[in-house]
Protein backbone atom coordinates (compact mmCIF):
# COMPACT_ATOMS: atom_id res chain seq x y z
CA UNK A 1 0.00 0.00 0.00
CA UNK A 2 2.78 2.53 0.77
CA UNK A 3 4.18 1.71 -1.97
CA UNK A 4 1.05 2.43 -4.19
CA UNK A 5 0.82 5.76 -2.38
CA UNK A 6 4.61 6.59 -3.15
CA UNK A 7 3.83 5.39 -6.46
CA UNK A 8 0.94 8.13 -6.87
CA UNK A 9 2.58 10.67 -5.25
CA UNK A 10 6.07 10.39 -7.12
CA UNK A 11 4.25 10.48 -10.30
CA UNK A 12 2.15 13.75 -9.18
CA UNK A 13 5.69 15.83 -8.97
CA UNK A 14 6.51 17.82 -11.99
CA UNK A 15 8.96 16.60 -15.09
CA UNK A 16 12.16 17.57 -13.64
CA UNK A 17 13.04 18.88 -17.42
CA UNK A 18 10.13 21.07 -17.37
CA UNK A 19 10.80 21.99 -13.33
CA UNK A 20 14.82 22.91 -15.29
CA UNK A 21 13.36 24.93 -18.31
CA UNK A 22 11.02 27.15 -15.63
CA UNK A 23 14.13 27.86 -13.65
CA UNK A 24 16.10 28.98 -16.57
CA UNK A 25 13.14 31.31 -17.59
CA UNK A 26 13.30 32.42 -14.41
CA UNK A 27 16.53 33.46 -14.07
CA UNK A 28 16.23 35.22 -17.56
CA UNK A 29 13.44 37.17 -16.09
CA UNK A 30 15.40 38.30 -13.46
CA UNK A 31 18.39 39.38 -15.38
CA UNK A 32 16.26 40.68 -17.42
CA UNK A 33 14.57 42.75 -14.82
CA UNK A 34 17.69 43.85 -13.32
CA UNK A 35 19.07 45.37 -16.67
CA UNK A 36 15.65 47.38 -16.95
CA UNK A 37 16.26 48.52 -13.15
CA UNK A 38 19.53 50.00 -13.67
CA UNK A 39 18.60 51.30 -17.06
CA UNK A 40 16.04 52.91 -15.33
CA UNK A 41 18.32 54.31 -12.68
CA UNK A 42 20.25 56.03 -14.95
CA UNK A 43 17.72 58.06 -16.64
CA UNK A 44 16.12 58.66 -13.93
CA UNK A 45 16.58 62.72 -12.81
CA UNK A 46 18.58 63.88 -10.13
CA UNK A 47 16.56 63.88 -6.88
CA UNK A 48 18.05 67.12 -5.15
CA UNK A 49 17.57 68.56 -8.90
CA UNK A 50 14.29 67.63 -8.68
CA UNK A 51 14.17 69.20 -5.85
CA UNK A 52 15.31 72.68 -6.66
CA UNK A 53 13.00 72.82 -9.65
CA UNK A 54 10.17 72.08 -7.43
CA UNK A 55 11.44 74.91 -4.94
CA UNK A 56 12.05 77.40 -7.80
CA UNK A 57 8.68 76.62 -9.72
CA UNK A 58 6.75 77.09 -6.44
CA UNK A 59 8.33 80.76 -5.78
CA UNK A 60 7.53 81.42 -8.91
CA UNK A 61 3.88 80.27 -8.31
CA UNK A 62 4.07 82.17 -5.11
CA UNK A 63 5.75 85.55 -6.48
CA UNK A 64 3.06 85.77 -9.55
CA UNK A 65 -0.11 85.19 -6.89
CA UNK A 66 1.39 87.78 -4.88
CA UNK A 67 1.36 89.65 -7.67
CA UNK A 68 -2.23 89.20 -9.00
CA UNK A 69 -3.57 90.21 -5.40
CA UNK A 70 -1.79 93.50 -5.40
CA UNK A 71 -3.04 94.21 -8.37
CA UNK A 72 -6.08 93.36 -7.82
CA UNK A 73 -5.87 95.60 -4.80
CA UNK A 74 -4.62 98.04 -6.92
CA UNK A 75 -7.32 98.01 -9.40
CA UNK A 76 -9.86 98.01 -6.36
CA UNK A 77 -8.04 101.72 -5.75
CA UNK A 78 -8.85 102.83 -9.45
CA UNK A 79 -12.05 101.73 -9.89
CA UNK A 80 -13.01 103.69 -6.64
CA UNK A 81 -11.08 106.65 -8.32
CA UNK A 82 -13.18 106.46 -11.33
CA UNK A 83 -15.93 106.31 -9.26
CA UNK A 84 -14.96 109.15 -7.64
CA UNK A 85 -13.86 111.34 -10.68
CA UNK A 86 -16.96 110.43 -12.79
CA UNK A 87 -18.61 112.85 -10.06
CA UNK A 88 -16.71 115.57 -10.89
CA UNK A 89 -17.34 116.09 -14.15
CA UNK A 90 -13.96 114.34 -16.13
CA UNK A 91 -16.15 113.81 -19.58
CA UNK A 92 -16.77 117.61 -19.42
CA UNK A 93 -13.28 118.30 -18.90
CA UNK A 94 -12.21 115.89 -21.70
CA UNK A 95 -14.70 117.81 -24.30
CA UNK A 96 -13.19 120.99 -23.15
CA UNK A 97 -9.56 119.65 -23.68
CA UNK A 98 -10.53 118.88 -26.88
CA UNK A 99 -12.64 121.50 -28.10
CA UNK A 100 -8.96 123.68 -27.07
CA UNK A 101 -7.10 121.10 -28.64
CA UNK A 102 -9.08 121.39 -32.15
CA UNK A 103 -8.44 125.49 -31.69
CA UNK A 104 -4.83 125.28 -31.43
CA UNK A 105 -4.93 123.25 -34.11
CA UNK A 106 -7.04 125.82 -36.44
CA UNK A 107 -4.64 128.82 -35.05
CA UNK A 108 -1.60 126.58 -36.07
CA UNK A 109 -2.70 125.85 -39.11
CA UNK A 110 -3.31 129.52 -39.65
CA UNK A 111 0.04 130.69 -38.42
CA UNK A 112 1.40 127.96 -40.74
CA UNK A 113 -0.41 130.05 -43.63
CA UNK A 114 0.87 133.04 -42.88
CA UNK A 115 4.56 131.81 -42.06
CA UNK A 116 4.36 130.45 -46.04
CA UNK A 117 2.60 133.68 -47.11
CA UNK A 118 5.34 135.50 -45.55
CA UNK A 119 8.07 133.60 -46.71
CA UNK A 120 6.35 133.82 -50.02
CA UNK A 121 6.43 137.64 -49.67
CA UNK A 122 10.07 137.76 -48.39
CA UNK A 123 11.69 135.93 -51.40
CA UNK A 124 9.37 138.42 -53.91
CA UNK A 125 11.47 141.28 -52.26
CA UNK A 126 14.49 139.94 -52.01
CA UNK A 127 14.60 139.16 -56.15
CA UNK A 128 12.51 142.37 -56.41
CA UNK A 129 15.53 144.27 -54.27
CA UNK A 130 18.22 142.10 -56.39
CA UNK A 131 16.86 143.46 -59.48
CA UNK A 132 16.65 146.90 -58.12
CA UNK A 133 20.40 146.75 -56.83
CA UNK A 134 21.44 145.38 -60.30
CA UNK A 135 19.71 147.75 -62.08
CA UNK A 136 21.57 150.34 -59.92
CA UNK A 137 24.75 149.14 -60.31
CA UNK A 138 24.58 148.10 -63.54
CA UNK A 139 25.53 151.68 -65.13
CA UNK A 140 28.43 152.28 -62.07
CA UNK A 141 29.76 148.98 -63.33
CA UNK A 142 30.02 150.02 -66.78
CA UNK A 143 31.72 153.33 -66.07
CA UNK A 144 34.08 151.75 -63.95
CA UNK A 145 35.22 148.77 -65.54
CA UNK A 146 37.35 150.31 -68.35
CA UNK A 147 39.38 152.09 -65.28
CA UNK A 148 39.46 148.34 -63.53
CA UNK A 149 41.23 147.14 -66.38
CA UNK A 150 44.02 150.13 -66.49
CA UNK A 151 45.11 148.17 -63.30
CA UNK A 152 43.93 144.68 -63.29
CA UNK A 153 43.04 143.21 -66.68
CA UNK A 154 39.91 140.83 -65.93
CA UNK A 155 39.08 142.27 -62.73
CA UNK A 156 35.77 143.08 -61.38
CA UNK A 157 34.43 144.69 -58.64
CA UNK A 158 31.35 143.48 -56.29
CA UNK A 159 29.14 145.47 -54.02
CA UNK A 160 27.27 145.41 -51.08
CA UNK A 161 23.58 146.01 -51.73
CA UNK A 162 22.83 146.73 -48.13
CA UNK A 163 25.65 149.65 -48.05
CA UNK A 164 25.96 150.57 -51.82
CA UNK A 165 29.84 150.41 -51.21
CA UNK A 166 32.53 147.80 -52.90
CA UNK A 167 32.83 144.66 -50.93
CA UNK A 168 35.37 142.70 -52.72
CA UNK A 169 37.95 142.73 -55.47
CA UNK A 170 37.83 139.70 -57.97
CA UNK A 171 40.57 138.63 -59.58
CA UNK A 172 41.71 135.67 -61.84
CA UNK A 173 37.72 134.18 -60.34
CA UNK A 174 38.72 134.49 -57.17
CA UNK A 175 36.62 137.39 -54.51
CA UNK A 176 39.33 139.10 -52.10
CA UNK A 177 37.12 140.82 -49.82
CA UNK A 178 37.96 144.85 -49.52
CA UNK A 179 39.26 144.34 -45.92
CA UNK A 180 42.05 141.74 -46.75
CA UNK A 181 43.65 143.99 -49.45
CA UNK A 182 46.48 146.57 -49.36
CA UNK A 183 45.87 150.54 -47.97
CA UNK A 184 47.34 151.38 -51.96
CA UNK A 185 44.60 148.90 -53.34
CA UNK A 186 41.69 150.14 -50.80
CA UNK A 187 42.57 153.67 -51.43
CA UNK A 188 43.28 152.94 -55.65
CA UNK A 189 39.48 151.17 -55.62
CA UNK A 190 38.24 154.27 -53.71
CA UNK A 191 38.97 156.57 -55.75
CA UNK A 192 38.22 154.84 -59.60
CA UNK A 193 34.54 154.46 -57.93
CA UNK A 194 34.18 158.07 -57.18
CA UNK A 195 35.18 158.77 -60.57
CA UNK A 196 32.86 156.05 -61.89
CA UNK A 197 29.90 157.76 -60.04
CA UNK A 198 30.91 161.37 -61.51
CA UNK A 199 30.66 160.41 -64.68
CA UNK A 200 27.47 158.56 -64.28
CA UNK A 201 26.27 162.09 -63.20
CA UNK A 202 27.37 163.48 -66.03
CA UNK A 203 25.90 161.73 -68.76
CA UNK A 204 22.93 162.46 -66.85
CA UNK A 205 23.48 166.06 -66.90
CA UNK A 206 24.31 166.90 -63.60
CA UNK A 207 27.63 167.45 -63.79
CA UNK A 208 29.75 167.41 -60.31
CA UNK A 209 33.46 168.01 -59.62
CA UNK A 210 35.60 165.35 -57.90
CA UNK A 211 37.50 166.76 -55.24
CA UNK A 212 40.70 164.57 -54.28
CA UNK A 213 41.98 165.36 -51.16
CA UNK A 214 45.82 163.56 -50.97
CA UNK A 215 43.89 160.16 -51.72
CA UNK A 216 47.32 158.44 -53.12
CA UNK A 217 49.19 158.00 -50.04
CA UNK A 218 49.44 154.76 -50.23
CA UNK A 219 49.98 153.79 -53.71
CA UNK A 220 53.60 153.03 -55.06
CA UNK A 221 55.31 154.47 -57.88
CA UNK A 222 54.21 152.44 -61.05
CA UNK A 223 50.77 151.98 -59.87
CA UNK A 224 50.56 155.73 -58.97
CA UNK A 225 51.62 156.32 -63.20
CA UNK A 226 48.69 154.23 -64.01
CA UNK A 227 45.85 156.45 -61.68
CA UNK A 228 47.57 159.49 -63.51
CA UNK A 229 46.48 158.05 -66.81
CA UNK A 230 43.11 157.46 -65.14
CA UNK A 231 42.58 160.68 -64.33
CA UNK A 232 43.30 162.30 -66.81
CA UNK A 233 41.30 160.19 -69.25
CA UNK A 234 38.47 161.17 -67.19
CA UNK A 235 39.23 164.74 -67.07
CA UNK A 236 38.19 165.74 -70.40
CA UNK A 237 34.08 164.95 -69.28
CA UNK A 238 35.05 165.55 -65.68
CA UNK A 239 36.38 168.40 -63.22
CA UNK A 240 38.94 166.71 -61.13
CA UNK A 241 40.52 168.89 -58.43
CA UNK A 242 43.66 167.42 -56.36
CA UNK A 243 44.42 168.73 -53.38
CA UNK A 244 47.93 167.28 -51.91
CA UNK A 245 50.87 168.90 -49.77
CA UNK A 246 53.11 166.12 -51.35
CA UNK A 247 54.12 168.35 -54.51
CA UNK A 248 56.75 165.70 -55.26
CA UNK A 249 54.54 162.42 -55.32
CA UNK A 250 52.47 164.39 -57.63
CA UNK A 251 55.04 165.81 -60.02
CA UNK A 252 53.81 163.36 -62.73
CA UNK A 253 50.46 164.20 -63.06
CA UNK A 254 50.06 167.20 -64.57
CA UNK A 255 47.61 169.40 -65.44
CA UNK A 256 47.05 172.99 -64.23
CA UNK A 257 48.54 173.95 -60.93
CA UNK A 258 46.65 176.09 -58.67
CA UNK A 259 48.28 177.82 -55.74
CA UNK A 260 47.17 180.54 -52.97
CA UNK A 261 49.32 183.66 -53.60
CA UNK A 262 49.75 187.05 -51.06
CA UNK A 263 46.58 189.74 -52.51
CA UNK A 264 49.04 192.71 -53.30
CA UNK A 265 47.24 195.71 -50.80
CA UNK A 266 48.34 197.99 -53.21
CA UNK A 267 46.41 199.22 -56.31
Amino acid sequence: RRRGEAADALSALPDPAALDAALRSAEADRAAARQTLTDLGAEAPNLDACRAALARATSVVKSAEDEISALRVALGGLDATVTMLSGEGVEEDLADARLRLDSARATEAALRHEVAVLKTLIAALEEAQAQARDRYFAPVLDELRPMLQLLWPGAELQFDGDNLLPSALVREGVAEPIGTLSGGTREQIALLVRLAFARLLARSGRHAPVILDDALVYTDDDRIEVMFDALHAQAGDLQILVLSCRNRALRGLGGRKLAIEPVDPTP
